[in-house]
């Protein structure tokens, strides 16, 4: 756990602990529900990121990957093929983890309050 690496296992109370697991729920949650509010052509338009692009001018296999996302987070298939076809393989895996991220907070929290009521 990260907030273990930097504030030490000892230094937070069981109350912080919980307050940084809800945080990350809330932060797991906020993105995905914002991917879904926002336009599929959101990054359609603008400047390339990908340092294959910015330094040698050349495409590398994951350019369009986040635009592909988008429009399959949309249903928009043709557009999510064109951009980029590993977006259909990529995106169930995001899922995948997204949930496993959540599923492994609300354990925590839940432990947490086991902790938390057993000290009271």
């Amino acid at each position: 756990r990260l907030y273990k690496k930097i504030f030490g296992a000892k230094t937070l109370t069981v109350k912080q602990r919980k307050a940084i697991s809800r945080f990350s729920l809330f932060a797991l949650f906020g993105f995905a529900l914002l991917l879904i509010v926002l336009p599929a052509d959101f990054f359609d338009h603008g400047q390339s990121l990908c340092l294959s692009v910015l330094l040698f001018k050349q495409e590398c296999p994951a350019c369009g990957l986040t635009r592909g996302i988008m429009h399959l987070i949309h249903f928009d298939w043709e557009n999510a093929f064109a951009y980029n076809m590993a977006s259909f393989l990529v995106l169930p895996v995001l899922v995948l983890v997204w949930l496993h991220l959540i599923r492994r907070e609300f354990k925590l929290l839940n432990r947490l309050q086991q902790q938390y009521t057993s000290t009271i």
